[in-house]
Order: structure tokens, then C-alpha cells, then sequence
């Protein structure tokens, strides 16, 4: 058993409090210099405990003892999926550890359709998981002074423990989070979401059926899995009666993780959230956070904690958005996974920008640095609109939105030309009207040519009907 978890409840609230403000007192620039020596500790950890780490090091011509506080971190290799899980054996790849020894095994979403990753977590490490977890939950929601209820419909079995808030882990069951809503939250001071931008929606129709009232439950969201785009931002908190611009207590919110490594790595806060909506409206925000140009969807405005988490971006363009590589930081780590690559499109904001962009926004600045995601680089193909753009459209009419289920596909013809089919809620939505106002809607936004379809959910091919526990695959850049 940790030291944490002997901690009365009392002493970790006063923990939780001490550690935030020692963060905010540390400043930007003393965490990332911190980030970044802990980020070589953790490479010379791997080159201690992994086999395929010192034969990716040695292949690289780097001697694995030779790694040290001066090694430049930019020469170390790059771990990706195809080099890690499809190479070597998970024996190879973690360090040796009894199996009595583990707690925990997440997987990746295997979206990939090659392989799996894996994350292994020892059980001294699990004891420990839901500090971070709180730490967050503290800092953004006070939930140390706000008994709070946790609903959590994450798919894939991603679940996470709490000291602070109470957990209702129910996976992609929207009848059984209702009930525990609508049952069970009315004796929280707020209640909080946890799901992703696709199974909401089957969420917010079921507690409509069974009169889940989202207000009188100080109900917020926190979204993951994938980009969350503010149109769809906008039609969640229409659905849920929140402010999102002026209510000091509730929010829809993002959250970035990768299976592999950990949840909750990226994160929005409200301050995050006001400066990417003013980017809008606000051409000159707009340039300063994406770095020049701005792209076809906004990018996620996240914070991270570096004492947690060291980025990278790997090959940036002209504006700074490259690959996202992510080293955890940390001792004991069961597989190592230093300078991983995931496949994201980010961009690191320096401290000077994002003061001055929080001023150009009206808030203050995040007291931790932030990160801009794009999204997955395989979701933008040439020649065809992004998947955050094509969601963009989809909740820009509320009317519109509510006769779709959100999940679409975008394909190239045998001609060149850009295809998107969307799956409408229900077979009576998929009607020629509904499908001439989105090639209309298409067309206004700068996408004349591209050609829309509107299916029913069986006719629909890719999964006509929903599951919800894999991730949607949007792209297909093979002709049809």
C-alpha cells in the first residue's frame, strides 16, 4: 500500500491545496526545465529496464549507458506503435516485473487495425493513479468543497478511481448513467460527465426520455476520446441549458489521452475554452495561437502539467505544428515508452504567446503551459476536408444536427472528387430534404464540390448501427 493512500482524507485535501500552489508559484519556465531533465531520466530509465529500448538505442548508434543529463534529447529515437508493439514482445518492451505484481492493463483503441499498445500498471503505481486524477478534478471543478458525483461512460474499459469525487464507472450503457443521474445526483452539490463526442448524443436523447435535469444537477462535461469542435460544443451545452461564455461553475470540456500512456495527459481549463471560442471572432488570436496561418478547423487549446507529461513536436511546418510526442515522466513506468509519437498534429505555444493571447482573449493566463492539437495527421487528406471541419458543419444548424447521429464518412471516387456520406438519428431523418440543406450547408462553408449523402442508420455501411465501444474511423482515402 503507498504512503498517499494512508493519508486521511483530510490531509490529502490540504496536499491537493499545497501542491496547486507550489505549481502556480514554480512558473512556466522552471517546469519545463524540469520537464526536460526528467524526460532524459525517464530515457535512461528505459535504457535500463527495456530490451527493445536499448536495441532501438543501438540501432541508432547510441551506446544505452552513454545516456546522460547533457545527452541532447532530440537525438534519441522516436517510438511509435509499428516500432514498439508490432515489433517486440511485451517482454522485451517492459521491464521485468512479476505478474502478481500488476494492477492494471489498458489497450489502445486499435483504430489502427494492425495492433494493440498497451499500458501495464504496477500495483504500487495504481495505489497512487487517482492523485493526478484528483489534482485535476480539484483544480478545475473544487470538488475538495463540492461533494460531487462522477458518471463516467468512457467506452473500452477505460475506467479511473477517485478519493475525491464519487465514480459511477458504466462504460457506453446510457440507461444505467441516466438513472444513476437523475436517481442518485440530486444529493450532489454538481455532477459531472465523463463521456465522448459521439455516444453524447444517445446520451442527451435518453435523458431527455427519462427527464434527467441537467441544471438542477450542476451538470458539467468533460469529453474525450476525440476532437471536440466548438459548433458541437455550442449543440451539448443547448442540450444541457450551460452557459458556456458566462457560468462560473459549469463547462463543457476536453480531455486528450493516449492508451498507451495515460488519460487526461491534455486537458482544457475555462480559461483555455474562452480562448479558443474568441478565436472566432478574433482573426488576430487566431494567427497568434496557430502560429501564422489558420488552418480549416480551430485546434484544441489544452494546458498539461510538464511535471507530469514532457512534449514535443516533431518535424513542425512554418506555423510550429508538427507530430505530437509525448514522454511520461516518472519512475517505474512497467513499459517505457520515452519520446512516443501519436500521431496527433500539435503545437507547442510559447509563454509569451499565450499571455499575450489570454489578453487578447479576456482571461487570465493559464498558470500551465499549453498545447494546440489539430487532430490525427491520417484525418487530413489532401484534396478533402478535415473531419473536425466536417463536424464543424454538421452542428452549425442545431436543427440539423439533431436528424444526424454525428458519424459520417469521407471517401475519394474513382473520379478524384471528395464523397461524404452521414447516417442520419433514424430512418425517417434520412430524407432528400435533409440531405439537400447539408449539400447547401457544404456549399456555403467553401466545399461546393463536394457530394453529400444522407443514409439511415441501416443503410449506413460502417457499423450502420452503432456500438460505440471502438472508435469511429471517419476516413477512407482508398478510391470507390
Amino acid at each position: 500500500m503507498s504512503l498517499l493512500s494512508l493519508l486521511p482524507s483530510g490531509a490529502i485535501r490540504t496536499l491537493r491545496r499545497v501542491l496547486l500552489k507550489q505549481g502556480r508559484r514554480m512558473g512556466g519556465a522552471r517546469m519545463q526545465s524540469s520537464s526536460q531533465r526528467g524526460a532524459l531520466r525517464a530515457c535512461m530509465d528505459a535504457a535500463r529496464h527495456s530490451a527493445a529500448y536499448r536495441a532501438l538505442l543501438q540501432e541508432n548508434g547510441i551506446a544505452p549507458a552513454g545516456i546522460g543529463p547533457r545527452t541532447d534529447l532530440a537525438s534519441l529515437p522516436v517510438l511509435t506503435k509499428a516500432n514498439t508493439f508490432e515489433r517486440f514482445t511485451l517482454a522485451q518492451l517492459a521491464r521485468p516485473l512479476p505478474a502478481a505484481m500488476l494492477a492494471d492493463v489498458l489497450t489502445s483503441s486499435g483504430r489502427g487495425g494492425r495492433s494493440y499498445g498497451f499500458r501495464l500498471t504496477a500495483r504500487a503505481q495504481y495505489e497512487e493513479a487517482w492523485f493526478d486524477i484528483d489534482l485535476g478534478l480539484q483544480d478545475i471543478f473544487g470538488v475538495d468543497d463540492r461533494p460531487t458525483l462522477l458518471v463516467n461512460c468512457l467506452p473500452m474499459g477505460v475506467v479511473f478511481r477517485s478519493r475525491a469525487v464519487a465514480v459511477a464507472n458504466v462504460s457506453v450503457r446510457e440507461d444505467m448513467a441516466c438513472s444513476i443521474l437523475r436517481d442518485v445526483g440530486p444529493g450532489f452539490a454538481q455532477t459531472l460527465l465523463c463521456t465522448d463526442p459521439m455516444f453524447i448524443r444517445r446520451l442527451l436523447d435518453e435523458a431527455q426520455a427519462v427527464g434527467v435535469d441537467w441544471r438542477a444537477l450542476g451538470t458539467s462535461v468533460i469529453l474525450g476520446e476525440e476532437v471536440l469542435v466548438e459548433a458541437q460544443r455550442d449543440y451539448i451545452a443547448a442540450r444541457m441549458g450551460i452557459d458556456i461564455d458566462h457560468d462560473p461553475q459549469r463547462l463543457v470540456g476536453s480531455s486528450f489521452g493516449v492508451g498507451e500512456l495515460g488519460l487526461n495527459l491534455l486537458f482544457e481549463t475555462r480559461e483555455t475554452i474562452r480562448m479558443r471560442r474568441a478565436m472566432r471572432g478574433n482573426a488576430t488570436l487566431a494567427r497568434l495561437l496557430c502560429g501564422g496561418a489558420v488552418p480549416d478547423a480551430l485546434p484544441s487549446v489544452f494546458c498539461y502539467n510538464p511535471l507530469r507529461t514532457h512534449l514535443e513536436v516533431l518535424n513542425p511546418d512554418a506555423n510550429g505544428f508538427g507530430e505530437l510526442c509525448i514522454t511520461m515522466l516518472g519512475a517505474g513506468n512497467v513499459i517505457a515508452l520515452p519520446r512516443y509519437a501519436t500521431g496527433d498534429m500539435a503545437r507547442l505555444l510559447p509563454l509569451q504567446d499565450a499571455q499575450q493571447a489570454a489578453a487578447l482573449a479576456g482571461v487570465p493566463a493559464p498558470w500551465l503551459p499549453m498545447a494546440l492539437v489539430q487532430g490525427r495527421i491520417k484525418d487530413r487528406p489532401a484534396g478533402m476536408p478535415s473531419v473536425e471541419r466536417i463536424k464543424e458543419l454538421i452542428y452549425l444548424d442545431h436543427a440539423i444536427a439533431d436528424q444526424l447521429s454525428g458519424a459520417f464518412r469521407l471517401e475519394r471516387t474513382d473520379d478524384g472528387q471528395a464523397r461524404l456520406t452521414l447516417q442520419a438519428s433514424s430512418a425517417r431523418s434520412a430524407s432528400p430534404m435533409l440531405q439537400q440543406e447539408m449539400a447547401q450547408l457544404c456549399a456555403q462553408h467553401g466545399h461546393e464540390r463536394l457530394q453529400v449523402c444522407v443514409l439511415g442508420p441501416e443503410q449506413f455501411p460502417w457499423r450502420p448501427m452503432l456500438d460505440y465501444e471502438r472508435k469511429f474511423d471517419y476516413v477512407s482515402t482508398a478510391p470507390v
